[in-house]
C-alpha cells in the first residue's frame, strides 16, 4: 500500500515509525507544512520507502495532487481540515483514514462527524473507504463497544473512560495532544445519549463524577466532555442501548486553565484586531504551549482508555470493562513518545494494514464499531497497545 501521511507531529511521528516496521507500506509519503521536520523523520527512519514533502493540508488540490497514485490518505492535522482532506481523497481516487473529528456537536466553523458521514454515499460510489475517528478514543475505544456488544444479548449501557495520571518534567503546563482539540473538545457543549435520546449538557459542569479506574489509576474526578463516542455509538450499536457517554478525567489545573480561557475569550478560533494585526486567541495560545511531540520522554506516569458496557446474556446482568493501559516511559522507551501519541497511532497503523490486505474491505464512510472487532483485539496487543478484560456476572438467587 501507497500511503500519504498528513502532518509529522507528535502523532504523526509515532504512525511513521509504526509503518516502518510494517510491510505492508511499500510507499509513505510524509507531508507537513514544517517540511523540515518531515525530512528529520524521513532521515531518522533511513528507509527508501519514505520521503518528505512540504504541504499545504488546507488545499484541496494541494492535498490531491500529492495523494494521485497514492491508496490512502492518512489526515493527522486539525479536524477542521477534514472535509477539505475528504474531498481531496475522492478528487484522487484514495481510501481516508483519521483519527478525529470536531466532535458530534454541529458548531458554526467545525467539522462534526455527521458532516463527514454525509459523504457516505460518494466514497462508496468511487469504491473507496473513509474511516473516520481510529485513533485510542474514538477509535479503540469504539472497538473495545463492538467487542463487548457482542458478547451481549441487550445492552444497556456504554460509557467510555479515560484518565492520564502523570507529571511533566521541567514544564509548567502542557496537553499530551494537540492543544487546539483540548480546548476544542473541553468547551463543547457534551452530548449524551440518555434514556434512549441524545440530550447536551454544560462543559465543564455536566456528569462530573468519581470514578474508580483499576490501579495504578484508581478514583479520580471525570467530566462528561463532547466525543464522537457518544454520538456514534448509538446510531450503529441497538440492542436496547438506552445510556452513552464519554468522560474524561481533568486535572484541576486543567479546568481552571479552560475556565480562564473561556472567561477572556481566549478559546475563540476568530481573529480579532491587535496592533493592526489580524490575530487568533486560540492560536496564540496554543503557539504558547510546548508542542506534543517534545514531551516524549518527559512525561511520568499512567494512561488508561477504555469502555464499559452493560447488559444482560441469558438472562444474566453482565458488564465487560475493556482497556488499554501504558506507562508514558514504556511508551518513550519503545516509539519515542508520550503514551498519549503511541494509544492514538497503533490502532490507526493497525487499520491502516487491515485496509491493505483487505480484511476491511467496507466502502463508504465507516466508523470503528461498525468493523468486526476481532482483528484488532489479536493484533493491538502485539504492537505495544495491550488490552485488558474485567468481566462481571451477577443473577438472581431462585427462593
Amino acid at each position: 500500500m501507497r500511503v500519504l501521511v498528513l502532518g509529522t507531529g507528535a502523532v504523526g511521528t509515532v504512525v511513521a515509525r509504526e509503518m516502518a516496521r510494517s510491510e505492508h507500506f511499500h510507499q509513505i509519503i510524509l507531508a507537513d507544512k514544517d517540511v523540515q521536520r518531515a525530512r528529520s523523520l524521513a532521515v531518522e527512519l533511513g528507509d527508501r520507502r519514505f520521503q518528505a514533502i512540504k504541504i499545504d493540508a488546507g488545499s484541496r488540490s494541494e492535498v490531491a495532487a500529492a495523494a494521485r497514485g497514492m491508496d490512502l490518505i492518512v489526515n493527522l492535522v486539525v479536524p477542521r481540515l477534514n472535509l477539505v482532506i475528504m474531498e481531496a481523497a475522492l478528487d484522487a481516487g484514495t481510501h481516508y483514514l483519521d483519527t478525529a473529528s470536531d466532535g458530534p456537536v454541529p458548531l458554526p466553523g467545525r467539522v462534526d462527524v455527521y458532516q463527514q458521514m454525509a459523504l457516505n454515499d460518494r466514497f462508496r460510489s468511487r469504491g473507496r473507504c473513509a474511516l473516520l475517528c481510529m485513533g485510542a478514543d474514538p477509535g479503540a475505544s469504539n472497538i473495545f463497544a463492538r467487542w463487548a456488544a457482542d458478547r451481549l444479548d441487550t445492552v444497556d449501557s456504554i460509557l467510555v473512560r479515560d484518565a492520564d495520571v502523570s507529571t511533566v518534567e521541567g514544564v509548567p503546563f502542557a496537553t499530551y495532544f494537540s492543544p487546539d482539540t483540548v480546548i476544542e473538545e473541553c468547551l463543547q457543549p457534551p452530548l449524551r445519549f440518555i434514556d434512549g435520546r441524545f440530550v447536551q449538557g454544560e462543559a465543564l459542569a455536566t456528569g462530573v463524577e468519581t470514578h474508580v479506574f483499576p490501579e495504578p489509576i484508581g478514583p479520580v474526578t471525570v467530566y462528561a466532555v463532547s466525543h464522537e463516542e457518544a454520538g456514534t455509538i448509538p446510531l450503529h450499536i441497538k440492542q436496547g442501548l438506552r445510556h452513552c457517554d464519554f468522560k474524561y478525567a481533568l486535572p484541576d489545573e486543567l479546568v481552571n486553565v479552560l475556565k480562564v480561557l473561556r472567561l477572556l475569550g481566549l478559546d475563540r478560533t476568530e481573529p480579532v484586531d491587535v496592533g493592526g494585526m489580524s490575530v487568533s486567541p486560540r492560536a496564540l495560545v496554543t503557539a504558547l504551549l510546548p508542542p506534543p511531540a517534545d514531551l516524549g520522554g518527559k512525561v511520568k506516569g499512567w494512561s488508561l482508555v477504555g469502555t464499559l458496557a452493560r447488559g444482560v446474556k441469558d438472562g444474566e446482568a453482565r458488564e465487560y470493562f475493556a482497556y488499554t493501559l501504558n506507562a508514558h516511559e514504556a511508551s518513550y522507551a519503545a516509539v519515542g513518545a508520550t503514551a498519549t501519541a503511541h494509544q492514538v497511532a497503533v490502532p490507526l497503523v493497525v487499520a491502516a494494514e487491515l485496509l491493505a490486505e483487505g480484511t476491511i474491505d467496507a466502502t463508504g464512510v465507516v466508523l470503528p464499531e461498525c468493523l468486526d472487532p476481532e482483528p484488532f483485539m489479536a493484533r493491538l496487543p502485539g504492537r505495544g497497545f495491550p488490552i485488558y478484560i474485567e468481566e462481571r456476572r451477577s443473577r438472581r438467587v431462585k427462593s
